[in-house]
């Protein structure tokens, strides 16, 4: 009787397809974690901006949100008005939230990255804030009157290769 040695074809074949689905799997593991991630991210920025809102109804002051992009985080805070110019500036840092590992924050431009309201609680200028983790995207937008926040769908940059 002769030995073999190797594999069959159909060994191989059930061994390439196990490797396949447990590859597949896994990649749809990360992107379903990278997609929860994002959300949450923006779940607690919508939240933040809502705390700066009503502290600034209750309190008669302004209060905001100021973004650090290169940083990933951004701190809530209590402003005042300082100097001749009457100009802007933090008073007090409320707390500081970093974003989780992967997400990426792109603010609204001009005013220092700053999204603040007035002591009625009212906003000081729109403003559109995108989040992103890996391909998806979040956008939240920030009306002037009223200064609801209303937050999109989260969005792919390509199509679900899955």
């Amino acid at each position: 009787m002769k030995q073999r040695k190797g594999f069959t074809l159909l060994e191989l074949t059930i061994a390439l397809a196990i490797t396949l689905i447990a590859s597949t799997a896994i990649f749809a593991g990360h992107r379903q974690i990278q997609r929860r991630t994002l959300h949450q991210a923006s779940y607690q920025l919508q939240a933040d901006l809502r705390y700066a809102q009503r502290r600034s109804i209750i309190e008669g002051r302004r209060f905001g949100i100021q973004i650090e992009p290169s940083a990933r985080r951004y701190h809530v805070v209590e402003l005042r008005r300082f100097g001749s110019n009457n100009n802007l500036s933090i008073a007090n840092i409320i707390r500081t939230v970093y974003l989780p590992a992967g997400v990426r924050i792109n603010p609204p431009s001009g005013a220092n990255n700053l999204l603040h309201y007035t002591g009625r609680g009212t906003p000081s200028r729109g403003a559109t804030i995108t989040l992103s983790n890996g391909p998806f995207n979040q956008t939240m937008t920030r009306t002037v009157s009223g200064g609801r926040i209303q937050v999109d769908p989260i969005t792919t940059d390509r199509p679900a290769d899955i």
